[in-house]
């Protein structure tokens, strides 16, 4: 399994806890603890995964010319994104579980990049950066992502 093939697992993983989180927002209010693990678990995955694209692939991309453009992108999509987690961390967690429009807005800022990040930037650093390198990246962060 290559970087790309680790960080695709990731998108996976986010849109499924988000899933989950409006899920269990949606029934009843005895789901409180439940909530906030999901969402903690969100937070947790969701910050780590952000990091660790920045760290690793945005930081081997910025340097082509080709991908430049599109890796401001996506961290402009990243700070959205890191921006909507906070607001929605600053809500008072009843109001968190009433399926919220900012879980909602959260949903489609990440279903976004993920399209963005999986049609176009992957691709491109397939191409720019070769198997091996990405395969490489995928041995320096599975020490952090095991510890996950």
């Amino acid at each position: 399994m290559d970087g790309i093939a680790l960080l695709k697992n990731d998108h996976k993983r986010i849109l499924d806890l988000i899933n989950e989180l409006i899920t269990v927002g949606h029934t009843d209010q005895e789901n409180g603890p439940q909530h906030s693990k999901i969402f903690g678990k969100l937070r947790e995955t969701l910050t780590q995964h952000l990091d660790i694209e920045e760290r690793t692939l945005f930081l081997n991309l910025k340097g082509f010319l080709d991908a430049r453009m599109l890796v401001d992108e996506c961290y402009r999509d990243h700070k959205e994104i890191d921006e909507t987690l906070k607001k929605i961390e600053r809500l008072p967690e009843e109001t968190q579980r009433d399926g919220c429009d900012l879980l909602a807005e959260l949903e489609v800022r990440v279903q976004t990049y993920v399209v963005r990040e999986e049609d176009w930037l992957f691709p491109k650093a397939k191409l720019l950066l070769g198997d091996a390198k990405l395969e490489q990246m995928f041995f320096e962060l599975e020490p952090t992502k095991s510890n996950q």
